[in-house]
């Protein structure tokens, strides 16, 4: 049996498609690339949002088309489940597709076909979280955190690395509750061939002073981190239910941040126009923003979300509003990361080259954030994808930069 895979959402989605497509291969079927081929196809989804959702829903409609099979995995069936009995009313079966149970946590020993690059890996440490923020389905879509032995996460990275992986990213719900992360941060530093190590989805609650020592004083540990905050204000802060540490703890976090550990690029998120912003809280998040001069930003515009709190909450901000916002945010964020980008100009990186020109530095995560573009097309025609070189950045755009490799 040929199977097709459409994988949906974040990270922590694409680890459970490789352990769907290993599971089927180490059964003895094939995998394909190619929908017509397929004799059954198979869609790991997001519900996380709204937009999501219907995301997957057009995913799934389109494939249909090819007659085949169509299984969906993920969160989406879970999401159906949940409010099956809400107002909703329907059923998966109604939309003509079968259900997959969810994967779940998973140890080293469970067959996996990796769909990244060959160099690196996303390494899902935790399933589940234990937040209960006021905008979020996740707790009532993947349950309470549930985390995996550090042995077995070990032993999974030192497969990984035997087989020439070089960046491990760690992910999870909540990746900075995993128990003694610091720990297995250092431990995994110790492992033959892996280069980089990267933490992603931190959470300024979890966030602990071993961790915050680990990513100082170990070489492995890039000087990267992803930690969601979204919001500053206080009284948003306590509506989202994550009043810990508050604004002037997060602010004191990344003063922190910046002063031990020179250098270091903070990605964060924001959300725009959740219950109860108004104007004032919003300049407050604005005023944030020029202070902090956060490396790499995403911003939401807040989707509310049937089955949270927030739904329910009153001050609901106008779809209108809302755009406005996110459009001033990102445009200021827009001028900060011009301005960052042109002080690179005659600095000398180590970049991982990932094929096409495109590099990428330690400040920046796969997918998500700024690429490298290496000149000429002469140079990065003689370095093979998956190494390391050292490259000085000629030119910068608001996002993105130009380098030249640099002779070995």
């Amino acid at each position: 049996m040929k199977a097709f895979f459409v994988s949906l959402g974040c990270p922590k989605n694409l680890t459970d498609t490789e352990v769907l497509m290993g599971k089927l291969a180490a059964a003895g079927h094939t995998l394909t690339t190619k929908e017509k081929e397929a004799d059954i196809i198979i869609v790991n989804t997001c519900a996380f949002l709204k937009s999501a959702r219907d995301e997957a829903m057009t995913t799934i409609k389109k494939l249909q088309r090819y007659g085949k099979p169509v299984y969906v995995a993920g969160c989406l069936p879970k999401y159906l489940k949940k409010v099956r009995h809400s107002s909703f009313g329907f059923r998966s079966s109604d939309f003509g597709f079968k259900t997959i149970d969810s994967i779940g946590l998973f140890d080293h020993c469970t067959p996996r076909v990796k769909a990244t690059p060959p160099w690196t890996a996303y390494v899902k440490i935790s399933e589940g979280c234990n937040n209960h923020c006021s905008y979020c389905l996740i707790p009532g879509i993947r349950g309470k955190l549930r985390s995996r032995d550090q042995s077995d996460i070990l032993a999974e990275v030192s497969l990984l690395a035997k087989k020439g992986v070089k960046e491990i990213i760690f992910i999870g719900q909540d990746t900075t509750a995993y128990p003694n992360f610091a720990p297995l941060l250092i431990n995994t530093a110790k492992i033959k061939g892996i280069k980089w190590i990267r933490i992603m989805y931190a959470n300024p609650k979890t966030l602990d002073e071993k961790t915050i020592n680990a990513l100082k004083s170990v070489q492995k540990i890039v000087k990267y981190i992803d930690l969601p905050i979204q919001h500053i204000n206080d009284k948003i802060l306590e509506l989202m239910n994550r009043p810990k540490p508050g604004g002037s703890g997060i602010t004191n976090l990344i003063s922190r941040l910046r002063r031990e550990i020179p250098g270091i690029a903070v990605r964060t998120s924001l959300i725009v126009g959740f219950p109860g912003e108004t104007e004032k809280e919003f300049r407050d998040l604005l005023n944030f923003v020029k202070w902090a001069g956060f490396e790499r930003l995403g911003v939401f515009e807040y989707s509310k979300e049937a089955g949270t709190p927030a739904a329910k909450m009153r001050g609901q901000v106008p779809e209108k509003v809302k755009r406005q916002r996110f459009n001033k945010l990102m445009s200021l964020q827009n001028r900060i990361s011009r301005e960052m980008n042109r002080k690179l100009i005659g600095n000398i990186f180590e970049v991982l080259y990932e094929g096409s020109g495109v590099a990428r530095t330690v400040y920046d995560a796969p997918e998500i954030d700024c690429s490298v573009r290496i000149m000429p097309r002469s140079a990065w025609e003689r370095v093979s994808p998956g190494e390391f070189v050292k490259c000085k950045i000629t030119g910068s755009g608001a996002y993105d930069v130009t380098g030249r490799i640099l002779s070995p």
